[in-house]
């Protein structure tokens, strides 16, 4: 009777290891596919609903990807000073749009949309990791128009390329990246709000992308990016942002403690993308100074 017991035990123990395995794996392969196939938030804020003048323009990754983008002549004439503007995941260029207009003033504002988001072509988001040719490809573009002062402001994961495409492109002068992740490896853990389970499901979620996107996550890094950078560079974070917990900011902050150039604003009470008064009058002052 015992060993019949014992015998039970064990396959019954050995049914909920199966079903949890099983439950891993497809609850982890859908979370890796709903991150690179996000459902699109699409703006329908376009730069004539603010009276500006604007020239809708299209440019070509190096892997092919069709990019489409605004670009918004500063209101002083023949100013070679431009800013390009990235927005977050998973919404599109005109989702930034009516925070950043306030600088038309003074540079010309380019915007466009990641690949897979927005207007732009593309099978998939990659959260950052290929999204740096995107950045790449518009600064190509901007040198064919014979600009060469350019700034960079990212949000989110904009904000990630920002840093990790202000490492690779020397002809960035200077970065605003804002609520940016310090890892996309440890936003892989922070995708599901399960405790204990989060681990083996984020760490599957990165094995999917090295599987089928020959991305390894664990490079996808601002944090190492920023330790290279020797330009004026400036990271907003709240403390309460709900979407990149506010350690993100700590690790970039620590791993930059040394660079004269670099500054920091740390707000709280914010949810992630809130903007407040003070927000305008610190970009007006850093992109004064530093553009």
């Amino acid at each position: 009777m015992l060993k019949q017991i014992k015998q039970f035990t064990f396959k019954k123990l050995m049914f909920i290891l199966l079903f949890l395995f099983i439950y891993l794996i497809l609850f982890s392969l859908l979370g890796f596919y709903t991150s690179i196939k996000p459902v699109k938030i699409i703006s329908e804020k376009t730069p004539q609903d603010f009276n500006l003048n604007y020239e809708k323009v299209s440019f070509t990754t190096e892997d092919n990807i069709n990019i489409y983008g605004w670009f918004i002549p500063s209101q002083k004439e023949n100013n070679n000073k431009t800013i390009i503007f990235l927005h977050g995941y998973p919404a599109d260029k005109g989702n930034i749009l009516p925070s950043i207009i306030f600088l038309n003033k003074n540079y010309n504002l380019f915007l466009f949309d990641f690949r897979y988001l927005g207007e732009s072509g593309g099978h998939y988001s990659t959260a950052g990791a290929k999204e740096i040719l995107d950045l790449k490809a518009a600064i190509k573009f901007l040198k064919n128009k014979n600009i060469n002062k350019i700034g960079v402001w990212g949000f989110s994961m904009g904000g990630a390329v920002a840093l990790m495409g202000a490492a690779e492109i020397p002809e960035i002068n200077m970065v605003v990246s804002e609520s940016s992740y310090a890892n996309l490896n440890k936003i892989s853990y922070e995708l599901y709000q399960l405790p204990i389970l989060k681990y083996p499901l984020g760490w599957l979620t990165s094995f999917w992308a090295k599987i089928f996107l020959k991305i390894d996550t664990k490079k996808i890094s601002p944090l190492e990016s920023v330790k290279k950078l020797n330009i004026p560079v400036l990271i907003i974070h709240s403390k309460t942002d709900q979407v990149i917990p506010f350690d993100n900011a700590l690790l970039l902050q620590k791993a930059m403690k040394k660079k004269s150039l670099a500054e920091f604003w740390f707000t709280d009470g914010l949810i992630h993308g809130e903007i407040i008064k003070e927000y305008k009058n610190r970009l007006q002052i850093f992109f004064n100074n530093n553009l």
